[in-house]
């Protein structure tokens, strides 16, 4: 009696749907976005905390969209490694055994608990859709799209009674179209675009296996990466001084820090370490830290910190900016001239032609003083 007592508890236990196995990310753990075939643009000022990608073109829009994470584009071994893994998360999310079939209309305040659900073909979310986990922090909503996904404007996916964006899945067999001021919860692998429509936010990540990334104005995370974090950034400035910029900031407390990395990048692509500055480990103690870039463009400088620990993890904070554009140009004088050719050799008033020494000249209405 125990023996069958105890199958039955089991069984329950693992037919429960608040206990549904969620997919292994892989290597995409760390991404927000990602396509393994397509374009990725944004236009505006987003803001993603995650690494982005696409491992067949480039990704363009950054700046003056800012990524807290890597940008990594065709060519590179992540993203043919990230890649492959969409794939997998698909197939694994497709392999799953519907526990209820519902309609493709979801939303209006419809509030649904932990389980795997099948959605016969193109599907719209209208208003809110409102997930009930039921005070389990682990339970898996899993949400199977035969079709396209697309959400009304100022619409929005709720998560209650603990459940977690961590946890909620989306693999959609089409586009994924989230509209104007909407919210968007969870992870979405998409058969299609990802297209981000305007000041749409994204809670989760939203991975594609083929079709192009769009954003417009957007702000996307997921939670890891809002954990309690092993130092407390209380600011982070940049100061032009002469020829050079001067980069301080400022922490509350550390956490088993070993050191931080200022990286400095002109097109939010491509980044370079301008120097490393050694943590002090684990402290309470408020702390202020130094490094002085000597090689300033004279351009839009971007800078980040990169904080690593005594195990190797590391955390990205997001950049800031100096602008480094000369206001004025100046260029070696060689002669001066009037308008009749002469060189002026002593004061002269009104217009004269300066001769620079790079072989261009101006007109200018000037008061040439020659000592």
């Amino acid at each position: 009696m125990r023996y069958i007592l105890l199958t039955i508890l089991l069984f329950l236990y693992f037919s429960n749907p608040g206990f549904s196995q969620a997919p292994d990310l892989r290597s995409l753990s760390s991404f927000a976005l990602f396509t393994a075939a397509g374009a990725f643009d944004n236009l505006g000022s987003s803001s993603i905390t995650g690494d982005i990608g696409t491992n067949t073109a480039n990704v363009t829009g950054f700046l003056p969209g800012v990524v807290s994470g890597d940008i990594v584009e065709t060519g590179n071994p992540v993203a043919s490694q990230a890649a492959s893994d969409i794939s997998l998360i698909y197939s694994d999310l497709e392999s799953t055994t519907c526990d209820s079939v519902i309609g493709t209309t979801l939303g209006s305040g419809q509030i649904l608990t932990p389980k795997i659900y099948c959605l016969g073909g193109l599907s719209t979310l209208n208003g809110d859709l409102i997930l009930d986990g039921q005070g389990n922090p682990n339970a898996v909503f899993i949400f199977k799209i035969n079709g396209a996904l697309t959400t009304s404007s100022l619409s929005s996916v709720s998560l209650i009674n603990s459940a977690s964006s961590d946890n909620v899945y989306w693999q959609i067999n089409g586009q994924l179209e989230v509209s104007d001021n909407s919210i968007f919860r969870g992870i979405a692998a998409v058969n299609g675009a990802i297209n981000l429509l305007e000041s749409t936010s994204v809670e989760g990540r939203c991975l594609s296996i083929a079709g192009a990334i769009s954003l417009h104005n957007n702000n996307v995370f997921f939670t890891p990466l809002i954990v309690p974090l092993p130092i407390e950034l209380v600011s982070f400035e940049v100061e032009k001084n002469g020829s050079c910029n001067l980069l301080k900031w400022r922490v509350l407390s550390q956490k088993n820090n070993a050191e931080f990395s200022v990286e400095k990048t002109m097109d939010g692509v491509v980044f370079e370490l301008i120097g490393n500055v050694d943590g002090a480990g684990t402290t309470i103690e408020e702390m202020e830290y130094y490094l002085i870039d000597v090689n300033v463009k004279q351009e839009i400088n971007y800078y980040r910190i990169k904080q690593t620990d005594f195990d190797g993890k590391s955390v990205l904070f997001p950049m800031i900016s100096v602008d480094n554009r000369k206001t004025e140009i100046h260029k070696d004088i060689i002669f001066i001239t009037n308008l009749l050719g002469q060189e002026v050799s002593a004061f002269e008033t009104g217009f004269v032609i300066f001769h620079y020494l790079d072989g261009t000249f101006s007109n200018i209405n000037y008061k040439v003083n020659f000592e």
